[in-house]
């Protein structure tokens, strides 16, 4: 029987995949991309190629976006021929990177050599994308330029152009929790020049306030901003980004207050209603919550109440990380973190069987030795006195 002949592979990566789990690595050399006229949905589909791209794998330099995938990424149900065009023709256009690595110098090139567009009958388009072999040195193996990751999902809902840049700056100065820039610096930043921004209540009615719901809304990114003044002058913005803990017990301050009875329940289940939990699984949950050591549960008036904001705290740390990866089971995932905060309990009373029983054999030690000569020495003492 003759052999099957191996089918040849392609270099081509072929479809999405899942959108939710796609993440953009991005170069800083390709940050500085904001700051041209490229406009938010040319931005968007760079991030999608950069999103499904392998950045370790050069060779694999073309992404085939199937049919009604790009529809779906950028929540659209349509994109007309002429609009596609204009987007993709956009990303052909010679651009100048900022290469910190050429700090006397500067860089032009172009991003994509090639670009197909083929709609089905329903008008949904299948896109071929390949970058420049000029641009590989931006998109693989950037490790040593530096760069963002970031989830596609938080930038793909944008409205704003604004919002997209803002988003990219406090990633980028996330670690710092807490920081300040010059306002001039961030008009520029954003690229906000018209005359009527100099007026601060209405680049912070216009621009600000309005990426700040945004963000805050779409985004994983959560932040808080304050003017600072010098004199009767604002000159600095205060911007504080928000960690995923401090988030989830904004969430537990926030939840609506309950009845200590609902329904002959105990309490703390009233934070699990929207899950749905069969009696089975609610009687593991307690028999859970009931070993949980004292010190593991929040502040409260009552046994019961700090039960309840124990599980809801734990719910809401669940949603902010389904935010950041899809937990498809969520009841798994709190049985993990109760038996995680239960095994804490059970190591430090370990820990403490151990230091009793090292301190009783150190006492069993020194009461054996045979010459310590013990009882003399206190007696010679008290002879002295």
């Amino acid at each position: 029987m003759p052999r099957r002949k191996k089918l040849p592979e392609t270099s081509d990566i072929i479809g999405l995949g899942n959108p939710d789990k796609l993440t953009v690595q991005k170069s800083n050399p390709l940050q500085s991309l904001a700051k041209t006229d490229l406009t938010l949905p040319e931005l968007k589909l760079l991030d999608v190629y950069l999103a499904r791209i392998d950045s370790h794998d050069p060779e694999k330099r073309t992404v085939i976006i199937e049919k009604g995938e790009l529809e779906r990424v950028l929540c659209v149900t349509r994109i007309l021929k002429d609009d596609l065009n204009k987007r993709l023709r956009n990303l052909f256009q010679i651009v100048e990177i900022e290469d910190a690595t050429k700090p006397d110098g500067f860089k032009i090139i172009s991003l994509f050599e090639e670009a197909e567009a083929v709609p089905d009958g329903n008008g949904l388009w299948k896109i071929t994308l390949t970058c420049t072999p000029s641009a590989r040195e931006y998109i693989f193996n950037i490790e040593d330029l530096g760069y963002l990751r970031y989830r596609l999902k938080n930038v793909i809902e944008l409205k704003s152009r604004y919002s997209y840049v803002l988003f990219l700056y406090l990633e980028n100065n996330r670690f710092r929790k807490s920081w300040e820039i010059k306002l001039d610096d961030l008009k520029e930043l954003l690229k906000c020049k018209a005359t009527r921004y100099n007026q601060f209540k209405f680049f912070n009615a216009e621009i600000l306030k309005k990426c700040h719901n945004e963000l805050n809304e779409k985004t994983d990114c959560h932040f808080d901003y304050e003017p600072v003044k010098q004199g009767r002058t604002i000159v600095v913005i205060r911007f504080t980004v928000k960690t995923l803990k401090q988030l989830a017990s904004e969430d537990v301050v926030n939840l609506p207050e309950v009845p200590i009875v609902i329904k002959d329940c105990p309490l703390w289940e009233s934070a699990l209603s929207d899950w749905k939990l069969s009696a089975e699984k609610l009687d593991e949950l307690s028999a859970l919550l009931d070993a949980i050591p004292a010190y593991k549960l929040p502040e409260a008036p009552t046994a019961k109440q700090a039960q309840y904001k124990y599980i809801a705290l734990k719910v809401a740390e669940i949603k902010r990380r389904n935010q950041e990866k899809k937990i498809n089971n969520r009841f798994a995932y709190l049985r993990k973190l109760m038996q995680k905060d239960m095994e804490t309990k059970a190591e430090k009373e370990t820990a403490q069987q151990l230091a009793v029983a090292r301190g009783t054999q150190a006492f069993r030690n020194f009461t054996e030795r045979t010459n310590n000569n013990y009882i003399e020495k206190i007696l010679e003492q008290y002879k002295q006195h």
